[in-house]
């Protein structure tokens, strides 16, 4: 099993990679507000160290938090979502297209929900 993350400021790719997911019989994803370092640092810090002072002009303070999905998958899953996240937020390897990961599972208590899947 790999615990697949997604993390993106693109908030409106979250609900259709999801719905996208759920149409492939990909189930009990996680998402989670998150916030980038740059941003937490800016909104923090009256005396940021001088080169994030430097980067604070770029920053959009009306920006909404970004977002994370995780899901716990099955091996053969992971290909399935990471088309799907393609697809919907395009080239990853592009600036602002977030960024996906998976690290193993090594042990995992699941609901029902996962079992069936196997």
């Amino acid at each position: 099993m790999k615990l697949l993350i997604y993390i993106t400021n693109n908030t409106q790719h979250v609900y259709p990679i999801l719905a996208s997911m759920l149409e492939q019989h990909i189930g009990g994803a996680t998402v989670v507000d998150c916030e980038g370092m740059l941003r937490a640092i800016s909104e923090t810090s009256s005396e940021p160290p001088p080169i994030f002072g430097s980067l604070r002009a770029f920053l959009n303070p009306t920006q909404q938090n970004g977002k994370m999905i995780f899901a716990a998958l099955q091996d053969d899953q992971v290909p399935v979502a990471k088309r799907i996240i393609h697809a919907v937020a395009g080239n990853l390897t592009e600036a602002n297209h977030g960024v996906l990961f998976t690290v193993p599972i090594d042990d995992a208590e699941l609901t029902d929900t996962h079992e069936a899947r196997r």
